[in-house]
């Protein structure tokens, strides 16, 4: 793995077309950033730049160097000062799955209060009556059953989920009594269906 700031050091030397112009950005010594992307070269095992006395010059490998790495290092830039600078307050998007039913009554009247509490928190709030892949799909949280857990992943238990059978008195005037499950399969009904196993 190669360091930070090696890595670093190249790619502000590609942006400046000089060892010097990287100096100067980072705070360093043009000597230390040619020793740092010389080192890094020779990990690598291949010539980042062609050197002359007066500028840079990426080589092919350089070049395609650069393309993988310049968007990586802004991102983790962004995410050291987006630390830096919460002072240890909870800070970025909170993405969360929930049942709609669920959401609307219980989640939603909290988010006021959440945001006062958290304002550096950005919701990205998802109501759907449906499983998600916590992992593939990059949430953070789910609240809801019937999950399958990846490992590592924790659980815990909010409430109880009641199920509660209805008809009306006219119905089931009409019908034999309902007093097994499977003297449900004679029954009309309005049905919920579990769209993962129907």
């Amino acid at each position: 793995m190669e360091s930070f700031g090696s890595i670093e050091c190249f790619v502000r030397s590609a942006e400046g077309g000089s060892f010097a112009e990287a100096a100067r950005h980072l705070s360093l010594t043009p000597a230390a950033v040619g020793k740092s992307v010389a080192k890094l070269e020779a990990r690598l095992g291949v010539r980042l730049f062609q050197r002359s006395t007066r500028r840079l010059t990426l080589t092919e490998a350089g070049k395609l160097f650069l393309e993988e790495v310049s968007g990586s290092l802004t991102t983790i830039q962004n995410a050291v000062a987006n630390l830096a600078s919460a002072e240890g307050r909870p800070v970025g998007t909170l993405k969360v799955s929930m049942g709609t039913v669920f959401g609307n009554r219980y989640v939603v009247p909290l988010l006021g209060e959440f945001l006062k509490r958290f304002p550096d928190i950005n919701p990205d709030w998802h109501f759907d009556n449906r499983q998600v892949d916590l992992i593939g799909q990059g949430f953070d949280a789910a609240i809801g059953g019937g999950f399958e857990l990846p490992q590592g992943v924790v659980a815990r238990k909010l409430a109880p989920a009641h199920r509660i059978l209805l008809a009306s008195p006219e119905y089931l005037a009409k019908r034999k009594p309902v007093v097994a499950p499977e003297d449900l399969s004679v029954c009309n009904g309005i049905l919920i269906r579990s769209p993962q196993t129907g």
